[in-house]
């Protein structure tokens, strides 16, 4: 089964923009993949250098449920993509990491039996080491794109910061999100996006366009760094969490008809 992103999200998020911002004259595009980051968006981010010790794992609100949801309205390929340079810099070994992986999986199925993600793509190298899979670069969602079998357009991507929106772009990932978890509050509230006043903000779903206004003459000089970097990743959808990108998923996609279409 597939999913299908509607004529109104098709405009939010997959509209305008160039160089993997563009939406096709279709009013429709079909969604395969979900691709999500995991700190900030799955588990709560404990900082640098990330979670080197199974008691530091704490779940987003609702993080279980949101895949689980997802799972249950045909959306069957969801992925993790997630920087872990702790492993590049001796703070891990590839086996501590994957038994950390282990207890977030067992964490969301303890939450929702269906919250099984299909697969891992992980860059363990640091910053000083040229790797084209590391976000921003796109390396790790192209990879995932083959795998799975289908085009950047027909994915999701779910982060908190703005590598992660910069990774989408540049792998052509038209449907970009998010999260005030993690990083992304702060992003949004240093960039002075519409939000002076974050703690007002009701949680309703944001779709920032790249004429948006901004506070203009209120802003430093990094508050227009930021929203110079901010406006090449635009059209991105602003939601509180996880389980309130899946919420924006499920309410702008139909599913079709007993089409009998494996999305992998």
């Amino acid at each position: 089964m597939v999913v299908h992103l509607v004529a109104m999200a098709s405009k939010a998020a997959g509209g305008g923009g160039g160089g993997g911002g563009g939406g096709g004259g279709d009013s429709s595009v079909i969604i395969k993949l979900v691709l999500l980051d995991r700190d900030g968006v799955l588990n709560k981010d404990v900082g640098s250098p990330g979670v080197t010790r199974l008691e530091q794992l704490e779940l987003a609100p609702q993080a279980g449920e949101a895949i689980g949801n997802l799972k249950r309205s045909g959306m069957k390929s969801i992925c993790l993509v997630t920087n872990q340079s702790c492993v590049g810099k001796g703070l891990l070994t590839e086996m501590e990491l994957q038994t950390i992986h282990s207890r977030l999986q067992s964490l969301l199925l303890e939450q929702d039996a269906q919250a099984k993600w299909d697969a891992i793509y992980q860059c363990t190298t640091t910053l000083d080491i040229v790797d084209y899979r590391r976000k921003p670069s796109p390396g790790m969602i192209l990879e995932a794109c083959h795998d799975f079998n289908v085009s950047p357009a027909e994915t999701v991507f779910v982060g908190d910061t703005l590598t992660d929106l910069q990774a989408a772009r540049a792998a052509g990932v038209s449907c970009r999100i998010l999260v005030s978890t993690g990083y992304g509050q702060g992003i949004v509230r240093d960039a002075g996006l519409l939000l002076s006043d974050h703690d007002k903000w009701n949680g309703q779903p944001i779709v920032y366009h790249a004429t948006e206004e901004t506070r203009n003459g209120e802003d430093t000089a990094t508050a227009l760094a930021l929203q110079r970097l901010l406006q090449e990743v635009m059209p991105f959808v602003y939601v509180p969490n996880l389980y309130a990108a899946s919420e924006w998923i499920l309410e702008n996609v139909g599913q079709t008809a007993a089409s009998g279409e494996d999305a992998r």
